[in-house]
């Protein structure tokens, strides 16, 4: 019989023994109580492209392969000129090494996908931000003007050029968005006038319907090329852009400065209550372990129903603030004594 010296040890070797496989298949099921919204790009998707390739010769397929993982660069350490940094010049060059698939796709394209893992480490042992899978998800509410007075929100199911290009610069940059359909619209009652004159109230209904954010657009057309003026919502930030795509990559480029993680690994103790059972421990400790920027989970003790977890994260403290804070499932507390984060378990 094997006896343990406090909780903290026995949870450690019950997970280590039990939880990991079983793990698995309750969370597909349960999906982790988080929400749909959690994470809205897979690890899979941001490292994969599709990129032009002239020919089936050897030479058109390499340059096809860098090209992909200039874009897979731009989306992953969030910054628009990364094809173009010289730092990652030798990551674009051995570019084949990385690819684990790809195929040939109509009218001269191909699909590459890319080993996310081992180009995350790259980044990592190289000093580059990355920026993971905890992307916010934004609510787009664009107005397009049709007469003098009058005009039309753009849904969920509408195919206009602007709305392609709108969709295309998002999933460049790797940026979830969400477009109403028109049921909601109705629902929240947002029309023309409203979103013409940037009501202040869309940040609530952004939350209401499950987004971090907001971006309100006012075009001139649905062309691609259409002048749209920008108003991006996000906590406490509003910013004004001006531009067919500006508020698309502004959008971007400001979660990128936020989320994306860089530097060497650093331990971080945090505490959290609420964890009343083993459920509420798996759960929770896949949900950290799921964060692309925390490397190793480990419990050092356990007092109650609070726990007490020791991180090993890229960013310390504020990136793990600003990551926990997307869907709110940890929510802060005042600090103890001590002086480590404090978080109350959210259900």
């Amino acid at each position: 019989m094997v006896f343990y010296n406090t909780m903290g040890q026995y949870l450690r070797r019950f997970s280590e023994r039990y939880l990991r496989s079983a793990l698995i298949m309750w969370v597909c099921a349960a999906g982790l109580c988080l929400g749909q919204n959690a994470f809205a790009v897979t690890r899979a998707e941001m490292y994969q492209a599709t990129v032009p390739v002239a020919d089936r010769s050897e030479a058109a397929q390499t340059a096809a392969f860098q090209n992909a993982m200039r874009t897979v660069l731009i989306r992953v350490t969030g910054r628009r000129t990364a094809d173009e940094d010289p730092a990652l010049g030798s990551l674009v060059s051995s570019a084949r090494r990385y690819v684990q698939q790809y195929r040939a796709g109509g009218d001269g394209q191909l699909w590459v996908a890319f080993d996310g893992p081992a180009i995350e480490r790259w980044l990592t042992q190289n000093g580059q931000p990355l920026w993971g899978h905890e992307r916010p998800t934004t609510l787009m509410l664009v107005a397009v003007q049709t007469g003098v007075q009058n005009g039309s929100i753009i849904t969920t199911d509408e195919n206009s050029d602007l709305k392609a290009a709108i969709d295309a610069a998002a999933a460049a940059r790797g940026l979830p968005l969400v477009w109403p359909s028109s049921a909601e619209l109705q629902k929240y009652h947002v029309d023309f006038p409203s979103v013409n004159s940037g009501s202040s109230t869309f940040a609530d209904v952004a939350r209401r319907m499950g987004s971090d954010g907001v971006l309100i657009g006012r075009a001139s057309s649905a062309s691609a090329n259409a002048n749209v003026r920008w108003t991006h919502l996000f906590q406490d930030h509003s910013s004004e852009y001006s531009g067919t795509l500006e508020g698309v990559n502004r959008t971007a480029d400001l979660y990128a400065g936020m989320f994306a993680a860089s530097g060497g690994l650093v331990p971080v103790e945090i505490e959290v209550a609420g964890v009343n059972d083993l459920r509420d421990y798996a759960s929770l400790e896949s949900y950290l372990e799921s964060f692309s920027f925390i490397s190793h989970v480990s419990v050092e003790s356990l007092s109650g129903d609070t726990v007490r977890f020791r991180l090993s994260t890229r960013g310390g403290n504020e990136s793990l603030q600003r990551a926990l804070s997307l869907n709110g499932r940890l929510q802060p507390v005042a600090a103890g004594e001590n002086g480590i984060q404090r978080f109350q378990l959210r259900r």
